[in-house]
């Protein structure tokens, strides 16, 4: 299998596939920055907090999706990143034939919060994903005005909003026209 990266550090971190090892504090990090999120009155990741999608992350690490990220002092961040649509990516975007990535549960560990580890991981991925006449595309909660505004900064460029109500989200996406 290719490469998806140039390379697989930045700063003082270094970036892998999760391994089954690694399942137990992706788990943690996840519901904890579910709960984290809750807790600032942030409705977001439910799923997470009750441990729901467990099996879901499982199969997402087993099935190569899932990075986390390292540093000295351990596991700092985690995130998946994905070359299919899920039924989740299905719903938000339609059935897309194009040549894309999708990005979902990008969460920071507790002992990296503050960091700015979120946006230092989407400035690596811009800077090292090896990917040519394509896109990155995420979407996050519409009513979360400090995350939208986050992902605009990080350079993606908002197309639509998917669901209604407290179901609707953002849709972004970053080209890479190269």
């Amino acid at each position: 299998m290719a490469a998806l990266f140039k390379k697989y550090t930045f700063e003082d971190y270094k970036v892998r596939k999760a391994t089954v090892e690694d399942t137990e504090a992706v788990i943690k990090i996840l519901r904890d920055a579910a709960i984290h999120l809750n807790e600032k009155g942030i409705v977001q990741w439910e799923y997470l907090r009750s441990g729901n999608e467990n099996d879901e992350m499982k199969r997402a690490i087993s099935d190569g999706e899932t990075y986390v990220v390292e540093s000295k002092y351990g596991l700092a961040a985690t995130f998946n990143l994905s070359a299919k649509q899920n039924e989740w990516d299905m719903e938000m975007w339609g059935k897309r034939n194009d040549h894309a990535y999708y990005i979902h549960r990008l969460a920071v560990a507790e002992n990296a919060r503050n960091k700015q580890v979120g946006k230092k991981i989407l400035a690596w991925l811009d800077n090292n994903i090896l990917l040519k006449d394509g896109y990155i595309r995420l979407d996050c909660v519409a009513n979360n005005a400090v995350l939208n505004d986050y992902y605009r900064q990080a350079g993606f460029t908002f197309i639509a909003y998917a669901g209604e109500g407290e179901n609707r989200f953002s849709l972004y996406e970053k080209a890479f026209l190269r």
